[in-house]
């Protein structure tokens, strides 16, 4: 029997946020529940955003190194079949991967379901979260991509749901010699991931899902729904949720997926009114 765990990874340094570190553990509670699958859960710090300094040019660096060599070392032990890692920032998707990439090699292909390419470097960028598929290519932040075991290549990847690119990233994704399709609101469906799938021979798939490619108008609990907040320094998701269930389930009803990430929750609503309770006497 293939044995599934779960990863429970509040990594919030690699974006800055308190939101990433509270999305992480609200994910936990709900996904359905399966008493079949052990949940292991990163040691990571409560959020405290004036703990995170400048390292190497990337903020938090040290701390986000250790989570990522906490996942590796569960992982390590465990051996699963089948890693869900349950976010926290984009960063959580690292040490799985590699993971599954060192185990499964030329069968393993990733769907990146995300609005940007996380494809940065820290001279572009002083967020962890944004480097992370540099990382996973033995690119981006050298720190943390030296904790690679077997850098992925850039064929194993697709990208699903990209918007318009800042130009540091189109360079980037050139310079790799990536194959991509900034999709706007005509994101590829089931079948275009599927033939992907098909032609690239991968029968064992792990799929990345960046809750930010969702369109903001419809659900709320991502980063460009912010309240209060009415610019941001990137293109916004454009993704709606039945396109997503569309393209979720056509890839777990036809495909052997042995990686599920879902990051960047960000509950912005329970968070605030956490913070509009949290001093009352009554609670005291």
């Amino acid at each position: 029997m293939n044995r599934t765990i779960r990863l429970i990874a509040p990594d919030w340094q690699g974006g800055g946020r308190e939101a990433y570190y509270h999305g992480a553990h609200l994910l936990s509670w709900l996904l359905p529940n399966n008493n079949n699958q052990q949940e292991f859960k990163i040691d990571v710090a409560a959020p405290n955003e004036n703990a995170l300094e400048l390292e190497n040019g990337v903020y938090g660096q040290s701390q986000i190194i250790d989570n990522v060599k906490q996942a590796r070392a569960i992982l390590k032990t465990e051996q699963p079949e089948k890693v869900i890692t349950l976010g926290g920032n984009c960063m959580v998707s690292q040490a799985p991967f590699d993971y599954l990439n060192e185990k499964y090699g030329d069968e393993f292909g990733v769907i990146w379901i995300d609005t940007h390419p996380d494809i940065s470097y820290p001279k572009d960028f002083t967020n962890e979260h944004a480097m992370v598929v540099a990382n996973l290519l033995g690119e981006g932040d050298s720190e943390l991509s030296n904790l690679m075991n077997k850098p992925l290549t850039t064929n194993q990847f697709l990208y699903v749901g990209l918007q318009k690119l800042l130009d540091f990233e189109a360079e980037n994704l050139e310079n790799l010699k990536f194959d991509y399709k900034v999709q706007g609101t005509d994101s590829y469906n089931y079948e275009e991931i599927q033939r992907w799938i098909d032609d690239n021979n991968f029968t064992k798939i792990a799929i990345h899902f960046d809750i930010d490619v969702l369109n903001p108008n419809e659900f709320r609990s991502t980063y460009f729904a912010e309240p209060n907040v009415e610019s941001f320094p990137a293109a916004s998701g454009q993704m709606s949720l039945s396109r997503l269930n569309e393209i979720l389930t056509g890839i777990s009803q036809n495909n052997d997926v042995v990686g599920f990430t879902v990051a960047e929750y960000m509950p912005w609503d329970e968070i605030n009114l956490k913070n509009a309770l949290k001093d009352l006497n009554i609670f005291q």
